[in-house]
């Protein structure tokens, strides 16, 4: 009998809850569908009942029954428990506010006429069209969610293509670009169509075949040690420059994220957060591109650690996708805590939509690049020349590569030869070859150890130089000098390196010195390094070199070890991949999480061929052929059937002769890096010449005498 009760108990409940609150939702969004496509139809003016309601629209609200229609999809959308673009509360809010002050501001129709004189009584006619136009204004940032500055910026923007399109020449466009940009592109772009003059050498140039990458065109009868240092000016070339279209990044298209339902997963939060006696609230929500981040505002009084420790608590609570989630503890800023969920569907950020951004066009210099959307949603644009230089690090697949290329192509789509040279370093032979032939390079794409090493050497000497010529001129910075000197301007220099695992290892000692000399006094010149490697040890990134850049960027990596080498803080290993990245800017301590932009290979191929249909490069020889010391670059050699290191005689006779084996005396006396000594040291043990590591200790000597294959 009881069980009968429990049961018709439950049969009663369920009947006394009649319609859900999802399908009542979903009712009234399809009526407010319905009138919208009556609306929408009545003003065809046809069929007896649409006429009579096109002439009652238009009798009590005049012309502004035109914008009925678009209200009515904001508010349906509102209602309706999907997650579109429209759904979002500012947009019915902002058309709302903007449709009632125009309605007013227009006296349109009766409505409109009783609102202007109800208002008029109050505040005279004038103070009623300020009001009425105020609320105008405000209801357009509400429904955009932008701020008075970028309005001022578009219009100021609008209003100077204007000038340009009726009151100056215009350059013919290449060939490669077919279809006609569009003004609202042309607003949007990141430096003027017009062409620019540009230098060439005064006297007679060779014809540089094809096949194989051109040289340095060198005037008649100068000495080539003055042509390899020679970089082209202005001056010197009489060329026509057009900047690339962002026609060409037409390819990448953005979509929507999926970010489930927030609302729940913020009432999960809370009440996960008090079943371990955590009082706190949700008071924002950032809807980022990879995740949403969920500001708390905890108790006063509340540990942070008590928080962080219940990382794996949250994820499982909130099903997270990938199984973890990151924790920002507190926010840079404000007093809050940020629980950040991975979305289910990541956002894709184009790159073509990172350029035409307005962060992107207020930026004035040359070197300016776009990192990606932040957590919030906003768009991050960073300056090279401000960095000065930049440390990329990351496991295969997280992004670093279509970082870099993203760069380069922003780098290209911005500026001139004349403005900013590049060198390109591509151990990997896959990445950056088919950047091959562009103008703004200085030298071939370059993968060989020996001529890595000479590029460095040439942008040192070059630094060297361009010191003395500030000096002469009395100037400070590259800047300044440029100021002075006129169309004798000194480009950029940007120097990719892709990976510098592959390259450190060859010479450790030498690499490390110029790069670290180029870190510390390359900035004023105009000289700037993007080095990027996947393996974050500390024989890659040394103390010196981590000392010398500031500006680091993490992907996902493999451990939090990793994480602390790149960052000096975990949570990149928490990281998503695909882009997902973790940036410290050089004047902040904590890490900003960002989604970097997408660019694809046929966009980037494209790209390059407008380039290359500009004119030839022009190679500088003296990048790729400076002198480099005897055995600067290490070689294998063979020992007894095996191949060793070319030290690994000197080695073996010093630790014998010193009695002791150890790594910092292979440092001392061989003049080579931490981890070539080590290699050297495990080569010694393999070849039964030293014993097993003992802790802190030498290790031992497992013979007396020199073999006598190592004699000679």
């Amino acid at each position: 009998m009881g069980r009968r009760r429990k049961k018709a108990r439950l049969s009663r409940r369920r009947h006394r809850r009649g319609i859900s609150r999802k399908t009542i939702l979903s009712i009234i969004s399809l009526l407010v569908f319905l009138a919208v496509i009556l609306v929408s139809l009545s003003f065809f003016r046809r069929g007896f009942l649409l006429e009579r309601l096109n002439f009652h629209l238009f009798q009590y609200f005049g012309i502004a029954s035109l914008l009925l229609p678009f209200i009515g999809l904001c508010f349906g959308f509102l209602v309706l428990p999907v997650q579109t673009i429209l759904a979002a509360f500012h947009i019915s809010l902002g058309a709302a506010v903007s449709w009632l002050a125009l309605l007013g501001l227009l006296r349109s129709g009766i409505f409109g006429h009783w609102l202007w004189q109800q208002v008029t009584f109050w505040l005279t006619p004038f103070g009623a069209a300020a009001l009425f136009f105020l609320g105008l204004l405000v209801g357009i940032l509400v429904l955009f969610d932008t701020s008075l500055e970028s309005i001022g910026f578009v219009i100021w923007q609008g209003l100077g293509i204007v000038w340009r399109y009726f009151y100056r020449p215009r350059a013919k466009k290449p060939k490669l670009i077919e279809d006609k940009t569009s003004a609202a592109e042309a607003l949007a772009a990141p430096l003027p169509i017009e062409a620019k003059t540009l230098t060439k050498s005064e006297a007679k140039l060779e014809e540089v075949p094809a096949g194989p990458p051109p040289v340095l065109k060198t005037a008649a009868g100068s000495s080539m040690a003055a042509a390899e240092d020679k970089l082209l000016t202005q001056s010197e070339r009489q060329q026509i420059w057009h900047y690339p279209s962002l026609e060409l990044l037409g390819e990448t298209t953005s979509v929507a994220a999926d970010r489930g339902n927030v609302s729940g997963n913020a009432n999960k939060i809370e009440k996960t957060l008090d079943s371990f006696g955590i009082t706190a609230r949700v008071k924002a929500t950032n809807l980022g591109p990879t995740v949403t981040q969920y500001a708390l505002e905890v108790a006063s009084g509340t540990k942070l650690s008590k928080i962080t420790v219940l990382a794996d608590d949250l994820a499982l609570a909130l099903a997270a996708p990938t199984g973890q989630i990151r924790i920002e503890a507190p926010i840079p800023g404000r007093s809050l805590v940020g629980i950040e969920v991975p979305n289910r569907r990541p956002e894709i950020v184009p790159l073509r939509e990172m350029l035409l951004s307005p962060a992107m066009q207020r930026m004035k210099s040359k070197l300016a690049v776009p990192l990606g959307k932040s957590v919030s949603g906003q768009e991050i644009i960073t300056d090279i020349a401000k960095m000065p230089h930049v440390l990329i690090a990351g496991q295969t697949g997280s992004g670093k590569s279509v970082l870099l290329r993203a760069w380069i192509s922003s780098l290209l789509f911005r500026a001139s030869p004349d403005e900013v040279r590049l060198i390109l370093v591509d151990p990997k032979r896959v990445e950056m070859s088919h950047y091959q032939g562009i103008p703004h390079l200085l030298a071939p794409v370059i993968y060989k150890p020996e001529e890595i090493l000479s590029s460095l050497k040439w942008a040192l000497r070059q630094m060297d130089e361009r010191y003395k010529t500030f000096a002469q001129m009395g100037a400070r910075d590259i800047n300044s000098y440029n100021e002075l000197a006129g169309i004798q301007r000194l480009p950029y220099i940007v120097i990719f390196i892709d990976e510098l695992a592959d390259i450190i290892f060859f010479s450790p000692a030498e690499i490390e010195d110029a790069i670290t000399r180029l870190a510390q006094m390359a900035r004023a010149t105009g000289i700037h390094l993007v080095l990027a490697t996947q393996r974050p040890s500390v024989d890659v990134i040394t103390g010196l070199i981590k000392a010398n850049i500031p500006a680091r960027i993490s992907f996902a990596v493999s451990s939090a070890t990793d994480s602390r080498v790149i960052l000096d803080v975990t949570g990149a290993e928490k990281l998503l991949g695909r882009g997902d990245m973790l940036y410290i800017p050089p004047d902040q301590p904590k890490p900003v999480r960002v989604q970097g932009p997408l660019v694809t290979d046929n966009e980037v191929k494209r790209l390059i061929e407008f380039l290359r249909q500009q004119g030839e490069a022009e190679y500088n020889q003296g990048v790729l052929s400076q002198p480099i010391k005897a055995g600067a670059i290490s070689s294998r050699v063979i020992v007894n059937g095996q191949e060793r290191d070319e030290l690994f005689p000197a080695a073996a006779k010093l630790v014998i002769s010193n009695g002791e084996a150890s790594v910092s005396l292979l440092q001392r006396h061989l003049h080579v890096g931490f981890g070539r000594a080590g290699r050297i040291i495990d080569e010694l043990a393999a070849a039964g010449i030293v014993g097993p590591k003992r802790g802190t200790k030498t290790r031992e000597l497992l013979i007396k005498e020199l073999p006598a294959e190592l004699k000679d």
